[in-house]
Order: structure tokens, then C-alpha cells, then sequence
């Protein structure tokens, strides 16, 4: 897909101009980047939720992680204010609350909740949530189509529904996206992967991804100033015949509050 100039991108929508699909995710896509200034005037806090289970629904592990994020003008920073994790063993039950705790020597649980901590609605050193699964910036677009729907309202948004496919061969996302018809933002996201792993890998390697899926809401809070709010997915991975686990998921965004970003919260050791 190519969009055009970025500047057309912000003349407003005529009246009797039919949209499409290309020509509104464009115009998301314009929004995002520019949505970076406008979200540097909030602090908010943010909750993460990642759960392990072992094969028959048995916990491996779980940890909760809540964070207070802040503009800097150089992005944001993000300072972790508590953290409660257990792990079971058994009968065993381990509580902790360091970040960088693991158990025994070779944790794989400890570093795939700590992988899903770092990358849930945060990318580091920025005020833009990583979005990574969901094509609504130019480079997660270039190898996406995309299909409208219709049109519908949404809790209260108007809203354009657009089904989307990637084409990638390591990027091949399918979902579904609902559109605010005015701002251009997004409001629901829906993905899920549909690539198949060769059979030589699951085969070779003994390895496998099944149900791998995500969706994400967005709140406006202000004209042109959307947060994402909530994320949350799950999926089924078994590694080398021995390691087998269910993945769920979670991230909320809460507390938003305007500050002006000089006088904004100074965290020590940004993470």
C-alpha cells in the first residue's frame, strides 16, 4: 500500500468523498506519528499481566506489574512501583517481587514474563506504545491490504470496519479494525497470526505456536489525543518436545492526568 504526501493526509474529508480503505488507514497511520506530541502532556499509570500455565491448565507461573509512565521531552519514562509474582513448583509456592528474580538456574518462565513486561503497550524511551502486532503505522502497512467493511457506531464512536491482512512471510497478522470516522484514530484492534510453521521445523525442532492472538482498545481524551487502554491476548507454545505452556496476557492503562512535560515526574533508573 502507498500513501500519499503526508501533508494531503491532513486535509479534511469533503462531503460526498468516498473513502477507501487504503486512503483511511493512510490517514491512521499520519496520526500516529503525529499523535507523539500530543500525548507528552500526560502521566498515567499502567498495569501488566502475564500468566503461564503448564499443559491441563496447571499455573507455572503469574506476575503483576504496576508502573507509573511520564513525558520527558526527550519521550517518556516509565518507573516500575510494585510487582508481586508467584511461581508454583509442585505443592511449592514462590512469591517475589524482583523483576530480575529467577528460579533454579535456567528460568525460560522468568524470561518470557519479563519479555512480555518489557514489550505490552510500552516501547522504551518513547511516549508510543509498542503496537508491534497491529499494522497501523507506515512500516507495519507496506506489506498489508486492507478492505472495508462498512460503517457502524461504536460505543458512541462512528466508526469504519476494515479487515486487514499482512503478506509478509514472517509478518502474515490477519484481524480486523474499527476506525473513529472524524479523528481517524483507532478505537478496537483485533489480530490474530496466521503464518503456519513449516512442518520440517515443528518435525526437526519440536517447536510450535498455536493460537497466538491480541486485541487492543484506544480512549480519546482530548481532540486528536487517543491512548491505547487495554491489551490483552494469548497463545499456545511448545519448544523442543519438553516445554510446553499457555501464554495469557494483559495490559491497562489508567489514572491519566495532564501535566506539562518540564515539570514532569523524575524517575532514577527508567525502565
Amino acid at each position: 500500500m502507498i500513501c500519499a504526501l503526508p501533508f494531503l493526509m491532513l486535509v479534511p474529508v469533503l462531503p460526498g468523498v468516498v473513502l477507501n480503505a487504503d486512503d483511511i488507514m493512510c490517514r491512521v497511520a499520519e496520526n500516529q506519528q503525529r499523535a507523539q506530541a500530543e500525548r507528552a502532556a500526560y502521566v498515567y499509570d499502567m498495569n501488566i499481566f502475564v500468566k503461564l500455565q503448564r499443559p491441563h491448565s496447571k499455573l507455572a507461573r503469574e506476575e503483576s506489574r504496576d508502573y507509573t509512565v511520564a513525558p520527558t521531552p526527550a519521550g517518556a519514562v516509565r518507573e516500575l512501583r510494585k510487582l508481586e509474582g508467584t511461581i508454583q513448583e509442585g505443592d511449592r509456592r514462590i512469591t517475589y517481587t524482583d523483576p530480575k528474580f529467577r528460579y533454579k538456574g535456567m528460568d525460560v518462565d522468568g524470561e518470557i514474563t519479563e519479555s512480555f513486561a518489557n514489550d505490552l503497550l510500552w516501547k522504551k524511551d518513547t511516549n508510543y506504545a509498542s503496537v508491534n502486532w497491529f499494522p497501523i503505522t507506515r512500516d507495519r502497512m507496506e506489506h498489508a491490504s486492507f478492505r472495508l467493511e462498512g460503517e457502524e457506531l461504536y460505543h458512541d464512536y462512528p466508526v469504519y470496519r476494515i479487515a486487514w491482512q499482512e503478506h509478509d512471510e514472517h509478518e502474515c497478522w490477519t484481524g480486523e479494525a474499527l476506525i473513529e470516522k472524524t479523528e481517524f484514530q483507532p478505537v478496537l484492534i483485533t489480530t490474530a497470526f496466521s503464518c503456519k510453521l513449516p512442518a520440517a521445523v515443528k518435525i526437526l525442532l519440536g517447536t510450535n505456536v498455536t493460537r497466538l492472538g491480541a486485541k487492543i482498545s484506544y480512549q480519546r481524551f482530548a481532540k486528536d489525543v487517543w491512548f491505547p487502554v487495554t491489551c490483552g491476548g494469548e497463545m499456545k507454545l511448545r519448544v523442543l518436545f519438553l516445554y510446553s505452556r499457555t501464554i495469557a496476557f494483559s495490559a491497562r492503562n489508567t489514572g491519566f492526568r495532564k501535566t506539562d512535560v518540564h515539570s514532569a515526574i523524575e524517575f532514577n533508573s527508567p525502565n
